[in-house]
């Protein structure tokens, strides 16, 4: 084998990198940060966030409010944010000797099946946990997109929840690529934009917003609890409500704040399963607008998710969820306007009341998704570089991800190899900031 040189070592990382950067949907639709320090095969990285409090407002006539009772309480929530896991991709020594200049660098069939393999793989990984943490779900969970009206509807929601209009991306398939591009080539008169869509497919935004397409969206198999249906599954108990206080900050439940445990009963099916990112209303149990202190109009049963994948026993299910049941004038002393300023339902679910959730059981769905960009934050750190062998490092020029090359030669066996890695970890900061949808 030819040796290696520094120049090409570069050469060959720079390739790597640029395609790995250039094929990457997730890039811009959620935000990155690279953390100071090195991580190696022993450690990992965790960071604390504070999330801002809310307060309730009050006005008064003729004056101005008595705080002789006292002022409000504050809580501060908090998500704790870590990178312990990493992607890898590698090749055998031969495909790496032939890469010598940029012409083969980018002929080079290896090195872009490695690069984009791993874009790919970090996709799939990012948006599986980025549209599952969705409470919102539009649609009947299965349909593709054909109509700007689906597409407009997780727009509608996003509002609903007082999500600005920045940054906002909608990531769909490409069934749903050529079948909004159907509707605008359908137009009654033939203008610019239906035959361009006719020669080069649908492209640009929807609502004001850009849409990106990728194969690489989840899909959700539901569990095996009951389909729909009145008195069939319930919930196990009344006033299973929270104060802020106590999820506000991570660790509650699964490790994330605004989640909180509620008890069920499945009658139908005794063990039945549910699964992370199912999505559920409760009878009697509507979405609140704690900016106006009062239901959201017109109104809507809220929307819960299931956090973590649970089983029943004997027909009763505890069922960790969000967002938590936080009742506008609960609670007690200063959870009472803690709990209005947090608020996100109306009423706390009743004793035995229904539970329908999205879609029949054991059955496939797909999301679509829209997005806001904060929503998600991907957490990166760079790779130690190792002692021994040859190794060096690139930062993708876009977003905050360092990737490490590492060479290494066995001395006892001959064999010769090349690894790519990158250290990152997805991480959940507002669930309300995340609208799935589909068609109807």
């Amino acid at each position: 084998m030819g040796a290696v040189t520094v120049d090409q070592q570069k050469l060959v990382l720079n390739a790597f990198a640029m395609v790995l950067q250039n094929n990457l949907v997730s890039a811009r639709a959620v935000t990155w940060n690279e953390y100071d320090g090195e991580m190696d095969d022993r450690n990992g990285l965790q960071i604390l966030e504070q999330v801002t409090p809310r307060y309730t407002i009050t006005r008064t006539e003729n004056g101005v409010k008595d705080l002789s009772g006292g002022t409000d309480g504050t809580v501060f929530g908090s998500e704790l944010f870590e990178v312990t896991g990493t992607f890898n991709a590698n090749m055998g020594w031969g495909d790496f000797i032939k890469i010598k200049d940029i012409g083969s660098a980018r002929e080079s069939k290896a090195l872009l099946g490695a690069a984009t393999s791993m874009a790919e793989k970090i996709d799939a990984y990012i948006l599986q946990d980025a549209v599952l943490a969705s409470c919102d779900w539009l649609g009947d969970g299965s349909t593709s997109i054909d109509e700007w009206v689906d597409a407009a509807a997780a727009y509608a929601r996003l509002k609903e929840n007082g999500v600005g209009d920045n940054d906002l991306c909608y990531i769909m398939n490409h069934t749903d690529e050529y079948k909004l591009g159907d509707q605008i080539v359908k137009l009654p008169a033939p203008d610019s934009m239906s035959s361009s869509t006719y020669r080069r497919g649908f492209s640009g935004e929807l609502s004001g917003h850009p849409t990106m397409f990728t194969n690489q969206l989840p899909v959700l198999t539901t569990g095996t609890r009951t389909g729909t249906g009145a008195n069939v599954m319930e919930v196990n108990g009344a006033n299973q409500n929270v104060d802020y206080v106590d999820v506000a900050k991570a660790g509650t439940v699964n490790g994330r704040r605004m989640t909180q445990t509620l008890v069920i009963t499945d009658a139908t099916t005794p063990t039945a399963t549910f699964k992370k990112g199912e999505v559920f209303t409760s009878a009697g149990v509507f979405a609140y607008d704690n900016r106006k202190q009062a239901a959201v109009t017109p109104a809507r049963l809220q929307q819960f998710t299931v956090v973590e994948d649970a089983t029943a026993v004997l027909g009763v299910a505890t069922l960790h969820i969000s967002p938590a049941i936080i009742v506008p004038g609960s609670g007690t002393g200063d959870n009472v306007n803690i709990n209005t300023a947090h608020a996100t339902v109306t009423a706390a679910p009743a004793d035995n009341a229904d539970i329908t959730f999205l879609g029949a059981a054991s059955t496939t769905l797909s999301p679509r998704v829209l997005i806001q960009k904060e929503a998600i934050v991907v957490n990166t750190v760079p790779l130690i570089l190792p002692a021994s062998d040859t190794s060096m490092r690139r930062r993708l020029s876009k977003i905050p991800l360092t990737v490490r090359m590492w060479q290494h030669s066995d001395f006892f066996t001959g064999a010769h190899g090349v690894r790519f890695d990158v250290a990152l970890n997805v991480n959940i900061r507002e669930r309300m900031r995340i609208a799935r949808f589909n068609g109807s």
